[in-house]
């Protein structure tokens, strides 16, 4: 393994610089990388024999709005689009700042581009926390929380959201990994329902029964759906990925490009913010009162194709 100058993949001498700051978890064959002031981010997943999990990330300063599309981040408080970077709640109503590439809507929330904080360490262990200030990106204060426990086999990322504003706010949250899986890989998605898009790409009212056992197509796509409780990816360097989660994560968004799968389990329906309370409930989203926490957790399990 070559940490510090780039990871040895599978006997070649590959490197890959990563920043300075990092933050290292190692468990037998499995190594995981962080940049928590990047966002909270996961750089890399990597396998000793075998190589890269996730699209890695390397050394390269990036402006927080436009992101790489590698490594992994939080999803807080929201994700996905939201339309005209605009809602109601409670009989208010707010406007947040929309994306430059995407005017006149927001993305995936702010918490990703914001510098988080180590507060535990060890050698196979991480929590960050991100305590956020009301600004013109989200209008209330919270705090999230990652908590990542590398094993020889996997890694567990637990997720929290602490509503520190006065008010209640609408709360969301997930995780959006870039696993490096070229478009021919096999990939499931252990869902109910999928949901027909409208002319944007959000979900609409229509849903459709999804059967499990069923591949997820080899094109480029978005899909979106809902009841979801796992997901399985054979990636390039030859491992199967297995993620499993349970509520409040039962949502869940496959985007396939010829690069990268990534697949985004979800607390709530993208772009569900969007609509009068009664549905942001129906879809997910939380009504969390002050000082109210929510969490869930996510397991994901590294193993050889028995293909």
């Amino acid at each position: 393994m070559c940490i510090g100058s780039g990871v040895c993949q599978s006997g070649r001498t590959d490197r890959m610089p990563l920043p300075e700051d990092v933050t290292v978890l190692e468990n037998g064959p499995l190594t995981a990388v962080f940049q928590p002031k990047a966002g909270g981010r996961m750089l890399r997943l990597t396998h000793r024999d075998h190589g890269e999990v996730l699209v890695p990330m390397g050394a390269e300063p990036f402006d927080p709005l436009y992101w790489p599309k590698a490594g992994a981040y939080p999803l807080f408080p929201f994700h996905n689009r939201l339309e005209g970077g605009a809602f109601t709640f409670e009989g208010r109503s707010f406007q947040v700042t929309p994306h430059p590439m995407s005017p006149p809507d927001a993305i995936h929330g702010p918490a990703h581009r914001r510098p988080w904080s180590v507060t535990a360490h060890d050698r196979t262990s991480l929590t960050m926390v991100l305590d956020y200030a009301a600004d013109d990106d989200w209008p209330f204060d919270f705090r999230a929380e990652q908590s990542f426990s590398l094993g020889s086999g996997g890694l567990t990322l637990r997720l929290s959201l602490k509503n520190k504003a006065e008010a209640a706010m609408p709360a969301g949250f997930g995780w959006h990994p870039y696993f490096a899986a070229e478009l021919s890989r096999p990939a499931f998605c252990g869902a109910s329902l999928e949901h027909v898009t409208d002319a944007i790409g959000l979900p609409a009212g229509e849903t459709w029964p999804h059967i499990s056992a069923d591949m997820l197509p080899a094109g480029e796509f978005t899909r979106h759906f809902s009841k979801a409780r796992s997901a399985e990816v054979l990636v390039d360097c030859g491992l199967v990925v297995r993620m499993e989660w349970q509520s409040p994560l039962g949502y869940f968004v496959a985007h396939r490009m010829p690069t990268y799968l990534c697949l985004e389990p979800t607390s709530h329906l993208a772009g569900a913010l969007r609509y009068a309370d009664s549905e942001k409930k129906a879809f997910g989203f939380t009504a969390l009162s002050p000082g109210e926490v929510i969490q869930a957790e996510i397991a994901v399990t590294v193993f050889k194709s028995h293909r």
